[in-house]
């Protein structure tokens, strides 16, 4: 049985209008640009002009109606695919003065009913490849910005640290000039392979249609000719400056011969003129690059006779796409962050809470500087100041439940009460984590650690291993775990209180704010 395709997801959908009417992109580019076939990208705009909707949606219009209101069910309409002869094509097409656009025209007037424009196109790009003929790729003006790292860098002294620290080498390179761009940076994590991009536009002074990476990690999340998965913070980075992603094919270097060849020689040109100077800093050294690479890009290229400034101005400048006056703010981005059931999100190792109805639920997260801005299907949710990572919960009063019973199931008590199933002192050393928690829900996690230890280790064990932890105040999943690795539990302990250590019998006298276990069965 035929697998059932998959509708386009919303987020896709989104990019497609953007790109249809802000980029004003024919439907082949779209679809060359998110990867999906070029009828996916015709019937979106069709069903979005039939649902009578207009451009642009409104900002909190959330995902599930803008869904809604576009896909209905079209009834099937077929076109005969006549294929054109591609052996004569390709011999006439190798005439003088002849074009593909020439044979296109005629094959059209002969047949009506026949491939359209970008399908002739690209059945002939696909007959050609079937031959194993390497066509010579032209670049366009104003069209793409290749970007790669260099497989060498430089690298800088730390006077603090009396280190060498050894820095990455960031290349942009635009396809019909070869005009260049280059710096160092610390390493080529996702923020920084952004704002390389930033300081790559600052210093072109223009935005091109689109940027053409290699499928490394910083930019490409999962690489795949057919669908591959753009780092969420890049990928906003290219809505921002009304660009697109068009990452190379994974080993096929023929897709970016334009700054494969310009980094060879950027090496040569900067690397050798800097090879016998110091740096002491970051700054330092990016200034000196910076320099010659003004040097560079005004040197005549032995091919045209002209620099890669000059050609730049002459062919890419003029057709690329101004460049916005409103400035990048985004830090980071994660799409699709799951809702733990105790209504937290973990961002950069620290816990955030969200509304408690979305549990177990996705959600959308932009940071700007130390703003955490969290989404829900398109529709605003709430925002966190960014809090420090270390693993500890930042939680909202009105995100709570009332009384502090948990939506689907989990609660304070339902916890305890499976950890009394192996013993009293595990039962007591929940309670205990609940308890050091401002909220009872952010202490799940640990009790879900703790609970599972005993499909692990003997409930013997378990229960020996929290006596033990309860005694000396290690109340921790981390500390039990070390109990039980290194075989403590079955060690005697003297009966003396130790400082510190609280008694299920005492507890609630040290502080009103300590719950009993008895609390949480109300």
């Amino acid at each position: 049985m035929a697998k059932k395709r998959k509708r386009t997801t919303m987020r896709k959908v989104r990019e497609i209008l953007r790109l249809h009417y802000e980029s004003r992109l024919s439907n082949q580019q779209i679809a060359d640009a998110l990867r999906i076939s070029k009828t996916s990208v015709f019937n979106t705009l069709e069903r979005f002009r039939e649902a009578g909707m207009i451009w642009p949606i409104p900002g909190d219009l959330a995902d599930t109606k803008l869904e809604a209101r576009i896909y209905r069910r079209e009834t099937s309409r077929k076109k005969a695919n006549i294929l054109p002869d591609f052996e004569y094509i390709d011999e006439e097409v190798s005439r003088p003065h002849m074009t593909l656009e020439l044979l296109w025209n005629e094959y059209a007037q002969n047949n009506p009913e026949g491939l359209g424009r970008s399908s002739f196109y690209r059945h002939y790009r696909k007959y050609r490849k079937s031959r194993s003929i390497s066509m010579k790729v032209i670049h366009k003006g104003g069209d793409k910005v290749f970007v790669d790292y260099s497989g060498d860098g430089l690298r800088y002294y730390n006077r603090e640290t009396s280190n060498w620290v050894e820095t990455e080498f960031f290349v942009a390179s635009w396809g019909a000039s070869s005009y260049c761009y280059a710096e160092c940076s610390e390493s080529q994590n996702g923020q920084e392979w952004v704002k390389s991009h930033i300081r790559a536009l600052g210093y072109f002074g223009c935005v091109p249609n689109a940027f053409v990476p290699d499928n490394l990690k910083s930019g490409v999340t999962k690489a795949s000719f057919y669908e591959p998965q753009i780092n969420a913070l890049y990928e906003k980075f290219a809505q921002h400056y009304d660009t697109v992603i068009l990452p190379a094919r994974v080993r096929k270097p023929k897709d970016k011969p334009v700054v494969e060849s310009n980094i060879l020689h950027m090496q040569r040109f900067i690397f050798g003129r800097l090879r016998n100077r110091t740096f002491f800093s970051l700054a330092d050294l990016n200034q000196a690059v910076w320099e010659v690479l003004e040097l560079y890009n005004d040197r005549p290229m032995q091919q045209y006779k002209k620099s890669r400034s000059e050609r730049f101005e002459l062919l890419d400048k003029p057709y690329a796409k101004p460049l916005s006056t409103n400035p990048f703010l985004f830090t980071d981005v994660k799409y699709d962050v799951r809702v733990a059931p105790n209504y937290h999100i973990e961002f950069d190792k620290h816990y955030y809470s969200v509304p408690h109805e979305i549990a177990r639920e996705c959600v959308d997260i932009y940071q700007i500087n130390n703003i955490l801005e969290i989404y829900h299907k398109g529709k605003h949710l709430c925002r966190h100041k960014k809090g420090i990572p270390n693993y500890r919960y930042t939680t909202k009063e009105e995100h709570m439940p009332n009384n502090h019973k948990f939506v689907k199931g989990w609660s304070p008590a339902w916890f305890i009460a499976q950890a009394e199933k192996t013993g009293p002192a595990l039962a007591e050393l929940v309670g205990r984590v609940m308890d050091n928690r401002k909220h009872p829900e952010q202490g799940f996690r640990a009790a879900l650690g703790l609970l599972g230890l005993s499909k692990k280790y003997r409930e013997e064990q378990v229960e020996k291993a929290a006596e033990r932890a309860l005694y000396f105040g290690n109340i921790t999943c981390k500390a039990m775990k070390s109990i039980l690795d290194q075989g403590l539990e079955n060690e005697s302990f003297t009966e003396e209180q130790p400082p510190g250590t609280i008694s299920a019998s005492s507890r609630t006298d040290l502080h009103e704010n300590i719950r009993g276990q008895e609390y949480y069965n109300h």
